[in-house]
């Protein structure tokens, strides 16, 4: 199990990651020294039609009520997720010759770039490194800008279903913040080198990079598991519904070639979804490319051979496969609950599906960081 200090005392919560078709929770409680999982569960949103056509608020809050009673959770306090849409995120050099200057330039920088108006943009920063002379300094500057609206909806579906939400963070930063936990439970060997990460959503994809703990990279790109789900309506002329069954059924898998391999109707199909994963692999490699490019060659510091891969899109059977033979090469699937003791007691029914609770796992266990690393501290707080 990993050791960690806690830095707030909260001994029981939930971590809930309210996704584009499913919600998924995980509840952990505190006993001594011990961070305990008592409770993991996924819950499919009611009434989810397509990609671009994304469930309502009364189905969400369905959903959420329909996790807990399932699940058996025993608390109402949540720590929530914004989803990566809702999040910007952006590297820039910034000149500035004092604090204030560069707080101001930075916030404006943020603010600028946001998809969504200025008045509805949350801000922070952080800077990575600064160099320069007195009276004229370059800073290069992680820029975070999320939406205040996306904010309030998020609050307003966790109090619709009688939820005491306590904070709102990143779901991509709670997602790395389990994939680091994970990473230290399984190594002490800890060297601090850059590893990238993909979270493979419904929506999206996001290809990050960390080092030593603290986020160096992240990339958002519009292609996740929901694609898939695309090709297989599309070529058996059947409902959203009726094929992410067929997609997430045991007997469903990709091909190295990128087919995909299920049944309909009693018989064995073939898809073609070698498209879908050239785009997949292809901005994998264009966004590790770019990130290593900030560095001198040569330099170990920007040096990426492999990625891990998370999230529910990860689910998918023969994906990794596929990628490498697009020339990715995948270093496995992360389980966020591996070092973590589980309570024998709870409703922990995950099977072979942990990577999708990669966000709920972060968010759980959020207070229980030792440090800063793998967070932004942004006023989300309930």
């Amino acid at each position: 199990m990993p050791t960690k200090q806690k830095t707030r005392s909260i001994t029981h919560r939930v971590g809930l990651d309210i996704g584009s078709h499913s919600v998924k929770g995980v509840e952990v409680v505190e006993r001594g020294a011990e961070i305990v999982i008592r409770a993991a569960r996924s819950t499919p949103i009611p009434g989810f039609r397509s990609k671009a056509d994304p469930p309502d608020h009364s189905s969400v809050v369905q959903a959420v009520k329909t996790l807990w009673a399932a699940a058996g959770f025993g608390t109402n306090a949540v720590v929530l997720a914004l989803p990566a849409e809702s999040v910007y995120i952006k590297w820039l050099h910034l000149e500035a010759s004092n604090p204030d200057e560069l707080d101001i330039t930075a916030r404006a920088a943020a603010v600028r770039g946001a998809p969504f108006p200025a008045d509805d943009a949350i801000v922070d920063y952080r800077v990575m490194t600064s160099h320069g002379r007195t009276g004229y300094n370059v800073h290069f500057v992680m820029l975070v800008a999320a939406s205040a609206t996306a904010v309030d909806s998020l609050l307003n579906v966790a109090e619709s279903a009688g939820l005491e939400p306590i904070a709102v963070d990143v779901g991509t930063v709670a997602a790395l913040r389990s994939f680091d936990a994970q990473k230290k439970s399984s190594s002490t060997l800890w060297s601090g080198q850059p590893l990238a990460h993909c979270i493979l959503g419904a929506k999206s994809t996001t290809i990050t990079v960390i080092r030593g703990g603290e986020l160096e990279f992240a990339r958002t790109v519009p292609v996740g598991g929901s694609d898939f789900t695309e090709r297989i309506a599309e070529h058996l002329s059947i409902t959203w519904q009726e094929a992410e069954r067929i997609k997430i059924s045991p007997g469903s898998r990709l091909l190295e070639n990128g087919t995909m391999v299920t049944s309909h109707n009693s018989q064995e199909v073939r898809i073609p979804c070698d498209s879908v994963v050239a785009r997949l692999a292809r901005e994998i490699r264009r966004s590790l490319r770019f990130f290593t490019s900030q560095y001198a060659e040569g330099s170990y510091l920007g040096m990426i051979g492999s990625t891990t891969i998370g999230g529910g899109g990860a689910l998918l059977r023969g994906l990794d496969t596929c990628l490498e033979q697009q020339g990715i090469e995948i270093n496995g699937t992360v389980n966020p609950f591996a070092g973590f003791s589980v309570d024998a007691e709870g409703g922990l029914q995950i099977g072979d599906t942990a990577s999708q609770f990669e966000t709920a796992m972060g968010l759980a266990i959020a207070d229980y960081a030792q440090n800063a690393s793998v967070q932004m501290e942004m006023d989300f707080a309930a």
